[in-house]
């Protein structure tokens, strides 16, 4: 692996996106500990979609607040070791919720959570799509605003949304209405929210060249499209970070 190359790659996005647009690492794309070190003083955050891979993203020093565990189908001793560390877990389902509840009484700690929402729409020409209909990631979105509720009364501490439509996508219109329609349900969703939304994780989906005949994604449309969007973002909730999570493109 060339630690230059990824040097490379993360100035590009630092150069072309809005510099107020936090950057995470998606460590499936590569849980190398090695990596992972180096990726760690690039990026602003590591998202684990495992209890291995939670342990490689904290034994590389990043801050377990900048840490989020996603995934369906995350099992009670992987979710105990999340919360005692601090980590954001996404929530995947309702019952999720309530395991995490349990298990955060258990320790007498107010685990962090946010939402992943299986929104009601999909990153058109994807390579793995992941919302628009019954999926196995996140919770549907018409079924949001009752679990945000449940947090509430469960008092645990909630971060905020993780939403995310699709991945491999090497055309950016579609990624550009992808955000429009990501933002215009983050704030929509943000009205029934049990305390203020500190984190709006828009997903990825940047895609890389493949095959002969591919050409490697436009990021000038995104990026004037999310300069676009943040004040309006930034108005409405005050106090959110607004993070794009990338794995396969930077690494």
């Amino acid at each position: 692996y060339d630690r230059g190359l990824l040097n490379e790659r993360v100035a590009l996005l630092r150069r072309t996106l809005p510099s107020a647009i936090e950057l995470h690492y998606a460590m499936k794309a590569n849980p190398m500990p090695a990596l992972v070190q180096h990726m760690a003083g690039l990026v602003d955050g590591l998202d684990v979609a495992s209890q291995n891979e939670m342990k490689v993203a904290l034994d590389a020093g990043m801050n377990p607040a900048e840490i989020s565990f996603a995934g369906p189908g995350k099992r009670p001793p992987e979710l105990a070791a999340a919360i005692a560390a601090g980590i954001t877990i996404n929530l995947e389902s309702a019952n999720e919720l309530e395991t995490v509840a349990r298990l955060g009484q258990e320790q007498g700690r107010r685990p962090r959570v946010a939402v992943r929402v299986n929104p009601d729409f999909e990153l058109k020409a994807s390579g793995m799509k992941m919302s628009g209909g019954p999926k196995p990631f996140g919770v549907d979105a018409e079924q949001v605003p009752g679990l945000l509720r449940r947090i509430g009364e469960l008092d645990a501490a909630f971060q905020g949304f993780h939403i995310f439509s699709g991945s491999q996508n090497l055309r950016a219109e579609a990624i550009v209405e992808a955000h429009d329609r990501t933002f215009e349900l983050a704030l929509r969703l943000a009205t029934d929210a049990p305390a203020p939304i500190q984190l709006l994780n828009i997903g990825g989906g940047f895609g890389i060249p493949y095959f002969p005949g591919d050409t490697p994604l436009d990021l000038a449309p995104i990026a004037a499209n999310l300069e676009r969007w943040l004040p309006e973002v930034k108005a409405r909730l005050p106090e959110v970070r607004v993070v794009v999570e990338l794995g396969r493109y930077l690494v």
